[in-house]
């Protein structure tokens, strides 16, 4: 076991105070408290992680970070785990996946022998015939070569999942310098801010950089974290966006699960990526020992882990040659500097478990153990993309850039140009103030900046306009490819050979490659391939990069597990408005469906005694309401009830029951007419979810052309029934607006007027109890208050609550069933004496 760890480096994420012992394929390792899987086993001299999907190559650390396509693997019963991400936890089990027998001897390498027969597309052209061969043989044998982990199912311990809604004005996506820029400007704006970070830290680049980089990040950090408008969440990534700003959120690592689902809709969304390293097409280039500069500089600053003995650097860019800075601190020993802006050049690498020897461009063998690529960038464009941007290639920076974005989304940072630190915050606070300046436009359109105690007039006019000064974009050398062929895509096993017989097999768009060949589909998802392969196919084609595309990048932009997209197994608890009133006065509590009710206060038959000779009062608030409008409503009505609904007058209410299509009683209820095309609907407690979805299926499939809005308001309005001999008289006292005697308000008749002060409260005269009732519909936001007014102006008059339990017994006396506890599904509307209604 070779101990690669270095002395103490300023900027290092690892606590040396804090061991963690865990196992990589049986076999105990040590790692510190900040490392990764990856750099813990790489500081113990482990090289090869896994093998490829095709042919079973040897696969070693590349880029050291999420992207990584070389670091899959299975921690317990969880598969395909970024060992570049995943940060190290003590007693993990991890071992190498899809492998037989082991890492070290598969026997599936067999397939380097036969490659010449595994062309691009083989698949489509070799299972044909005979088909009964493919699910007898074919397809069985192709299983095993599935790449990927097994999942436990018995034994999985995976924890529950959660979700979360989060409205922010500026959503920012990257915790980089201009990430945080854009963050803090926008909140000193006044901005609500939600700051997204894949890594664990903030500081992007800076990270595994110098001392003036890592003071910067600690200013900016600091900065960040001492705003009380701006929210942190790292180890999260946005994975979508939608329209209107709909922004799917990952968090992992949350304290309540191990990734819980954000739904944001933020008025502004800020993207700040920074760029992703691109590799570089020549003949080797996946033996392990081959590393993107980034990876060397991470491993090296970050984990303190030293890559290598003897180094090959071909670096077009400054970050290559920090790479030389770092790697000479580190003691490893460079043997070659190349430099391409000279025209030098790596052509192929030898070597089986690691590098070995390097052949360069000008006919030279070196022997090393390490090759470090710094030959360009890509911009991950995915969240423009989504939002309906397609980047454009620029052949003087040899990268792509965003062409036309949304008001509603900015860019910032690397992927927009090249800047120093103070360039990218500058250009960052720039995109954030024009960022806050929209979304509170936005909010201020919408008139809630009162609420948010906000400027009442607004930004002003000329903020909103785009006024900053773009970064610049440095010239790069467009350098994809050497003078060999080699792989584009390590996860598929796709080489710039395969693409080149692709298109010469008429699959020559980068579309139709793409599907053909399989680049750009594995887990990395193109962030590393797509641009090589479009490079390869611009030369096949002898055409500009420019004139050959992009694939079109879809959500998620990071992977997501299935149980985060469900959420919770559970539930939801629905309380009424009063429930807090009900547990203080001793109700016993009763879960009915989702809401929890009062079932009684103690004595549910003196309740129920009590409703006969005087009056009472039950919150009923869990019955369906919807309210519906349009001129179009009772054909709704008539076409989802069993009864009549077209000459149902202003201000009189009328039952109806809905049936199945074979006649069984599905729901019931009573329904309102409040105005000329206003109705209000009630439901059953328990159907009133299906009614709504039920409505709604009618009108969005098969009547859309009726012109009806449902509005669900069963939470909006409290509803409380009053009820006994003396309801009318307790109602007297409190009622405005609305006479309450026989004549002017006969039963089945709804009015609308002021209840203990509360305007535009309905109130409809039915009867569920036996006794002279009236039912109260009033906003949520007054319900208590017309409950204790109710209580305070009734007590002369006897007046108790009453819970769910004396309802049913009086309801029983007075015959009136209920739909789900009276009938099955059997009961029909005959033998329900709802016959008259067909």
């Amino acid at each position: 076991m070779t101990d690669n760890r270095l002395p103490e480096r300023p900027g290092e994420v690892i606590d040396r105070g804090t061991s963690l012992s865990f196992t990589w394929n049986g076999q105990e390792y040590t790692g510190y408290q900040g490392d990764t899987i990856a750099s813990a086993l790489a500081s113990n001299g482990v090289e090869v992680f896994a093998r490829s999907m095709k042919y079973k190559r040897r696969r070693g650390i590349m880029t050291a970070d999420h992207w990584d396509p070389n670091l899959f693997v299975q921690v317990g019963d969880e598969p395909n785990v970024r060992a570049g991400s995943r940060r190290l936890i003590v007693g993990m089990e991890v071992s190498a996946q899809n492998v037989w027998p082991s890492l070290k001897f598969d026997l599936g390498a067999a397939n380097q022998m036969v490659g010449r027969f595994l062309s691009p597309g083989f698949y489509y052209k070799t299972f044909m015939r005979p088909r009964w061969f493919w699910h007898n043989v074919y397809q069985k044998v192709l299983r095993k070569f599935a790449p990927g982990g097994r999942i436990h199912w018995e034994t999985s311990t995976h924890g529950a999942y959660d979700k979360r809604y989060a409205h922010p004005d500026v959503l920012v996506a990257g915790g980089g310098p201009a990430g945080m820029g854009a963050a803090i400007a926008a909140a000193e704006a006044g901005a609500s801010v939600m700051l997204v970070e894949h890594e664990p830290e903030l500081g992007g680049h800076l990270r595994w950089g110098g001392a003036d980089d890592l003071a910067a990040i600690a200013e900016l950090v600091s900065a960040v974290g001492s705003h009380p408008g701006i929210e942190v969440l790292t180890d999260s990534t946005v994975t979508g966006r939608y329209d209107h700003n709909w922004i799917a959120v990952m968090q992992r690592s949350h304290e309540i699960a191990p990734e819980r689902l954000i739904k944001a809709r933020a008025a502004s969304l800020v993207v700040a990526p920074g760029l992703i390293e691109r590799p570089y097409i020549f003949a080797g280039n996946d033996t392990p020992g081959v590393m993107l500069s980034g990876a060397v500089r991470r491993l090296i600053n970050l984990w303190a882990v030293k890559p290598g003995t003897k180094a090959v650097v071909l670096s077009a860019n400054p970050e290559g040659e920090a790479a030389i800075a770092d790697l000479e601190s580190a003691g490893v020993k460079i043997v070659a500097a190349l430099d391409v802006w000279a025209g030098e050049d790596v052509v192929e690498v030898e070597g089986k478990g690691r590098v070995e020897k390097v052949i360069l461009g000008d006919g030279r063998t070196v022997s090393a153990d390490l090759v470090v690529i710094g030959t360009g960038w890509t911009a991950p464009t995915s969240l423009l993309n989504m939002a309906g941007d397609r980047p454009v290639y620029d052949p003087s920076a040899a990268r792509y850039f965003s062409n036309h974005l949304p008001d509603n989304v900015l860019a910032t940072g690397g992927i927009t140009g090249n800047g120093t630190t103070a360039e990218l915050v500058a250009h960052g606070r720039a995109t954030g103030s024009l960022a806050a300046s929209r979304a509170l436009r936005v909010r201020h359109d919408r008139r809630v900046l009162a609420a948010r105690a906000r400027n009442p007039e607004g930004p002003k006019p000329e903020s909103l306009q785009d006024t900053r000064t773009p970064l610049a974009r440095v010239p790069h050398p467009e350098c994809y490819r050497s003078s060999t062929h080699g792989m584009v895509d390590l996860s598929e096993d796709v080489s710039s050979k395969d693409l080149v017989q692709a298109k010469k097999e008429g699959f020559d768009s980068i579309e139709l490659m793409k599907r053909y060949t399989t680049v750009t589909m594995g887990p990395s998802q193109g962030k590393l391939e797509t641009v090589n392969a479009a490079a390869v196919l611009a030369e096949a084609r002898d055409m500009d990069m420019a004139d050959i595309g992009t694939t079109v990048w879809r959500p998620p932009y990071a992977p997501i597990s299935l149980g985060a997209l469900a959420g919770r197994i559970f539930e939801p608890i629905r309380r009424s408005a009063l429930q807090d009133w009900h547990e203080a006065h001793g109700a016993s509590p009763l879960l009915a469906g989702q809401w929890v009710r009062p079932d009684h206060y103690g004595d549910p038959v003196g309740e129920a005694s009590n409703v006969r000779e005087n009056v009472g009062i039950i919150d009923v608030t869990p019955l369906g309401k919807l309210d519906l409008r349009g001129p179009d409503v009772t054909k709704l009505l008539e076409l989802v009830y069993v009864n009549k609904w077209q000459k149902l007058d202003i201000g009189r209410v009328r039952y109806g029951a809905m049936v199945a299509e074979d006649g069984v009683v599905s729901d019931d209820g009573v329904t309102g007419r409040l105005g000329e095309d206003h109705y209000l609907m009630t439901t059953t407690s328990s159907g009133a979810g299906a009614v709504w979805e039920l409505l709604e299926d009618y009108l969005q499939t098969y009547r859309p052309e009726w012109d009806v809005h449902v509005t669900a308001v069963t939470g909006g309005l409290t509803s409380i029934n009053v009820a006994g001999p003396k309801s009318r008289d307790l109602l007297l006292r409190l009622v405005e607006g609305v006479g309450l005697d026989s004549e002017a308000f006969p039963y089945f008749h709804v009015r609308r007027g002021t209840v203990a002060g509360v305007a535009d409260c309905i109130i409809w005269r039915i009867g569920f109890t036996g006794e002279l009732s009236y039912e109260l519909h009033v906003p949520s936001g007054h319900a208590l208050h017309v409950w204790e007014s109710l209580l305070a102006n009734g007590e002369d008059l006897g007046i108790k609550p009453f819970g769910v339990e004396s309802q049913r017994i009086l309801r029983l006396e007075k015959g009136h069933y209920i739909v789900g506890q009276d009938t099955d599904g059997l009961t029909k509307a005959p033998s329900a004496g709802l016959g008259g209604l067909v």
